[in-house]
């Protein structure tokens, strides 16, 4: 600047053209410009895993230490299951003591069943037998009554008239219809029956009281009634002695019929008792498997619960945290394994940066344990949420902290010498632009939104007479030291500092050597951190295209 002034206040004062040091103007070139954001990170890993228990024994061992790699499968620490295991033990042994008493209960009742169904396969049911021999002894009472009957029926066929013979049809139909009426009545209210015939010594007594109940029963009992009516009368107008006969048959009948009802109810409560028994052998199994199965639902747990009493890493990994002291309940979280072979890195970014940030982006950055050695990875994730303030950043009296928004990076290639909870200075790639004219940052003119530049234009195709214009710009890409211009030609010479030459456009000017250029001030010994120098030039940049 003073090389500058004094250049330009000797030529006006020698009336010649102002002489603009070269160090105060580019010459535009092309060049490849790369645009990057950075930050500084902190490494984790894609899989961190809590090691954590629900038992509240205490810690009898921990096996690892932090920074200990460890195998999937590895135990990490023990605890105590000593508690859980006298409580399984006790189950065990109350469930084979119920589960006996369960077994004998159904061995009984399945034997009582074998034994019924057996009887009754080999008609041997004692009830059965009787009935059915009171039945053989009725059936054989009514044929014999019946074939007397029809012998002296013989005799007497020249005397019976057409009338009669129809009559004693009707008779054979209605003692049919009563038998098949009073059969179906027990079938029907099997219950009813057999609770009658097996509460009263005189079982048919009651039997016959329910059948008169029984609506068609009755009615089938009134039309034999009729018939038997009609037909003895015929017979006594032929011969005394077959009507007397007759009604021997009729009371035979009644007899067998009986015993024919009788049997069918032996028959079904022989059946009903059966079937309680099996009823009686599927309650006693379900009851077994029910107590069986809630016995292992508590036990299965008891089991779990001993079984995770060894803590074991479920990854291969490297321990990042141990929790977990020997002696100490274990309730909650034990240790932590991170896995170091899939690493990323987190950084916050400023709210300016950020927006430049996009997934995919190319990232290189450094570690203090690494040294100059670079590694490499992409952004796989821009949160679009700020990160939380550090606790106490805002005080009494202090502004709010700017927002930061949290950026993470996938490693990619070698991950040597990456430690998980270390630090890492990061350079995101942001934007590349191959042959680019660029000025630095200072020589762009921002004037609402439109940009420009002050150029020294040849004066008749000369090489040392120039004249000071300003030329139009659009912006490419903008690093924080350059920006890329667009609308001027390579060769083009472009004043760095404008302010100093405006006053100056429209003017002829030579472009030599500074003059009395002042000494170079001693480079700043103290390292600008990243984050500065990215809000520092984000705030006075001119936005890119």
């Amino acid at each position: 600047m003073v090389a500058a002034f004094t250049a330009l206040t000797l030529a006006a004062c020698g009336g010649g053209a102002a002489s603009v040091p070269d160090t105060d103007t580019v010459v535009l070139a092309p060049k490849d410009v790369v645009a990057k954001v950075s930050a500084a990170a902190d490494i984790g890993s894609q899989e961190v895993v809590a090691l954590t228990t629900t038992l509240t024994g205490p810690v009898t061992e921990v096996d690892v230490r932090i920074g200990q790699p460890v195998q999937e499968g590895q135990i990490v620490a023990r605890v105590d299951t000593s508690g859980a295991q006298r409580q399984l033990d006790a189950q065990r042994a109350q469930q084979m003591s119920s589960d006996v008493a369960t077994q004998n209960e159904l061995q009984r009742a399945q034997q009582q069943l074998s034994q019924q169904q057996d009887a009754l396969n080999r008609g041997l049911n004692g009830r059965i037998t009787q009935a059915e021999a009171a039945q053989r002894e009725a059936q054989l009472r009514y044929d014999d009554t019946l074939a007397t009957f029809n012998h002296q029926k013989q005799l007497h066929e020249a005397g019976l008239t057409p009338e009669a013979v129809q009559q004693a049809n009707a008779v054979d139909t209605a003692r049919r219809n009563v038998t098949l009426a009073g059969l179906d009545s027990v079938r029907a209210n099997a219950a009813n029956f057999i609770a009658a015939f097996t509460q009263q010594v005189d079982g048919i007594s009651p039997v016959v009281g329910i059948l008169e109940s029984d609506q068609r029963y009755t009615g089938a009992q009134r039309d034999l009634d009729a018939a038997q009516k009609a037909y003895d009368a015929s017979l006594l107008g032929v011969n005394a002695d077959l009507e007397a006969k007759q009604r021997a048959v009729a009371q035979a009948f009644q007899a067998k019929n009986d015993a024919d009802i009788a049997l069918e109810v032996t028959r079904l409560a022989v059946q009903q008792e059966i079937d309680a028994s099996a009823a009686t052998v599927d309650q006693a199994q379900r009851s077994l498997n029910a107590s069986q199965a809630a016995a292992e639902v508590g036990q299965s747990q008891l089991r779990v619960d001993i079984a995770s009493g060894e803590v074991r890493s479920p990854i291969n990994g490297v321990v990042t945290e141990v929790l977990a002291q020997r002696g100490q309940p274990s309730s909650g979280h034990l240790a932590t394994v991170a896995d170091p072979n899939r690493l990323i890195l987190t950084a916050n970014v400023n709210e300016v940066d950020s927006g430049k940030v996009q997934v995919g982006n190319e990232v290189t950055f450094t570690t203090p344990s690494s040294g100059l050695k670079q590694y490499k990875g992409k952004v796989v994730d821009v949160s679009s949420v700020a990160a939380p303030a550090p606790g106490g950043a805002e005080g009494a009296g202090q502004a709010p902290a700017r927002p930061e928004f949290p950026v993470t990076i996938e490693v990619t290639g070698d991950t040597e010498g990456l430690r998980i909870g270390g630090t890492a200075k990061v350079q995101i790639t942001t934007g590349t632009s191959k042959a680019a004219l660029t000025v630095p940052r200072e020589a762009i003119i921002d004037k609402d939104g439109t940009y420009s530049v002050l150029v020294l234009r040849p004066i008749d195709g000369s090489d040392t007479e120039f004249e000071v214009a300003t030329a139009d710009v659009t912006l490419g890409l903008v690093t924080d030291l350059e920006a890329e211009v667009r609308g001027l030609e390579e060769g083009t010479r472009v004043i760095k500092t404008p302010g100093e030459y405006r006053d100056r456009i429209g003017q002829r000017v030579t472009v030599g050597p500074a003059l009395d250029a002042p000494e170079e001030a001693p480079a700043e010994t103290a390292e600008e951190t990243p984050a500065e120098t990215a809000e520092a030039s984000a705030s006075e940049s001119p936005k890119g295209e």
